[in-house]
């Protein structure tokens, strides 16, 4: 028996900043039995509207205008007793594992099912819903991960760890196969996400 039918009515807010996506979300819900109390399209709209409706679970966009992490972290202060999902179309572990800290109850990749939606929902009302398994970096690709952190360039990088320049390269390659990254660029803007 599906956990939404088991419960008083669930009241749901749809935090994302794409109308396409609110929407749809919005239609999945709804077609399972659950009351959608608001939509907003910022982090801070979702903010002044937890607080004002009180859900019972929140969906809520990682990537969008006053959300992120920070975001999530203020929604579930102002809103103690509502579960909060994270749902992001960047399919990454580390992003996760941020997420949890930041106090999420689930984590979701917008390339999702519904079905998979469905379970995330009901695991995140019961408590802890998924998370991705953290990746694991050696303690060699933390030290190039951190130094990339800094601006440092592969050379500089090579130097500082008393490796060649390739094998600094090689490692940027796991590094942004492990954290589902396609250019240095986006791996250095996740290395100064991390370090922040």
């Amino acid at each position: 028996m599906s956990l939404f039918r088991s419960r008083a009515v669930i009241r749901a807010l749809i935090v994302d900043d794409h109308p396409l996506v609110r929407e749809g979300l919005a239609r999945l819900l709804v077609g399972q039995g659950i009351s959608v109390v608001g939509l907003a399209a910022d982090g801070e709209q979702g903010i002044l509207l937890a607080q004002d409706e009180k859900p019972d679970l929140v969906l809520w966009d990682l990537a969008m205008p006053g959300g992120g992490l920070d975001g999530l972290a203020r929604v579930k202060e102002a809103v103690p007793s509502a579960r909060v999902l994270a749902v992001t179309a960047l399919d990454d572990p580390w992003l996760g594992a941020e997420a949890a800290r930041a106090g999420a109850d689930g984590f979701l990749s917008k390339a999702s099912s519904p079905d998979e939606l469905r379970v995330a929902i009901e695991d995140c009302l019961r408590g802890r819903g998924p998370f991705p398994p953290p990746a694991r970096l050696s303690p060699r690709e933390e030290e190039v991960f951190r130094l990339l952190a800094t601006g440092l360039p592969n050379r500089s990088i090579a130097c500082e760890l008393g490796i060649s320049v390739k094998t600094v390269e090689s490692h940027l390659e796991g590094l942004k196969a492990k954290l589902g990254c396609q250019t240095t660029a986006e791996l250095r803007a996740r290395a100064l996400q991390r370090r922040g």
